[in-house]
């Protein structure tokens, strides 16, 4: 018994460092939410994953809950205040960034990558609702390909980046 163990424990050392399996899957850069409201967009995007929902005419089946990641959050909160201080309201930046040059500028190495933006709601469950009526965000949100999120709110302009790692 102790030499199979053995075995297995030099086999996985040995085939394990090149593998590309459970670990492409884990989040990069995890934490806890930095406050209570972006703590309450986690918890509604999460409840409305784990229960599935029609977005527009399609049904999105139970997703897995969604991870706070601090790069996707910077993200975010670079292109909401660049909107709020020059007024503007685009997916596109000024620079003509896009969500995935946003989020590898903050070092977030992604296989997917999705983004919402909304402007003049008042809370975190006004937007989140909002987003869920929309069919786009909707589907972004709900889409189980992804596995963080962050999110922003500058001046009422709201950003939500959405992600997956490499």
């Amino acid at each position: 018994m102790r030499i199979s163990v053995f075995v297995f424990w030099t086999v996985s050392l040995f085939f394990l460092p090149g593998c590309d399996g459970i670990v492409d899957f884990l989040p990069q850069a995890t934490a806890e939410p930095p406050s209570a409201e972006w703590n309450a967009m986690l918890v509604a995007v999460n409840s409305l994953r784990a229960e599935g929902h029609y977005c527009g005419g399609d049904y999105f089946a139970p997703a897995e809950p969604l991870a706070w990641n601090g790069a996707l959050e910077s993200a975010a909160r670079r292109h909401t205040e660049d909107m709020a201080e020059h007024e503007y309201f685009d997916h596109r930046g000024r620079d003509g960034s896009t969500v995935g040059d946003r989020v590898s500028r903050e070092g977030y190495e992604w296989r997917r990558v999705g983004e919402n933006i909304a402007r003049y709601q008042q809370t975190v469950l006004e937007v989140v609702e909002d987003w869920a009526d929309s069919p786009g965000h909707c589907a972004n949100l709900m889409n189980p390909g992804f596995v963080e999120m962050g999110a922003a709110e500058v001046d009422l302009y709201w950003t939500h980046v959405l992600g997956n790692p490499r």
